[in-house]
Formats: C-alpha cells, sequence, structure tokens
C-alpha cells in the first residue's frame, strides 16, 4: 500500500465515523505513512493504517504522535523479521 492510499482509507472512514473531515483528519498521518514506506514497505503501511483504521472505527482520534508511535512497533516487527532493512 502507497502512502497516498493509505491516507485515502482513513479519509473514508474518518468521514463515515467521526464527526470531522476525513481529508482535513487524516492529512496529518501522511508524514507518518511516508516514513513507514521509507524505511519498509506496502506491507507495513497497509499495518500501520490497519491499526489506525480500527482506532478510528471504535470512536477514537489517534493523535499523529499516536500514529508515529504505531508506526514505531510496525518498524521495530519488520526488523526483526526481514533481516534489519
Amino acid at each position: 500500500m502507497e502512502p497516498e492510499e493509505a491516507v485515502r482509507q482513513l479519509e473514508y472512514v474518518i468521514d463515515a465515523t467521526l464527526d470531522e473531515e476525513g481529508h482535513r483528519s487524516a492529512a496529518g498521518y501522511r508524514p507518518t505513512f511516508e516514513r513507514v514506506a521509507e524505511r519498509a514497505d506496502g506491507t507495513a503501511v497497509y499495518a500501520v493504517a490497519g491499526d489506525l483504521t480500527t482506532r478510528v472505527v471504535d470512536g477514537e482520534r489517534p493523535s499523529p504522535a499516536e500514529a508515529n508511535d504505531v508506526a514505531d512497533r510496525v518498524l521495530d516487527g519488520f526488523a526483526y523479521t526481514d533481516g534489519g532493512e
């Protein structure tokens, strides 16, 4: 998954579940997705998007800092499974 696709996915979820405009809210996660894409692959971006989507569906509004924490956990997992790239 590309960072742009991940942001778009979150836009739709936020529009559908929160009283916020998804386009404006999801844009704050773009740097996180771009960082994940640079350090890993589309699978890692998808994992971060999936985690954030679940949180939004549950009624949460993760901050960009919380999104970075999720990304760090995902990237740490990739470091152990992909040879440390």
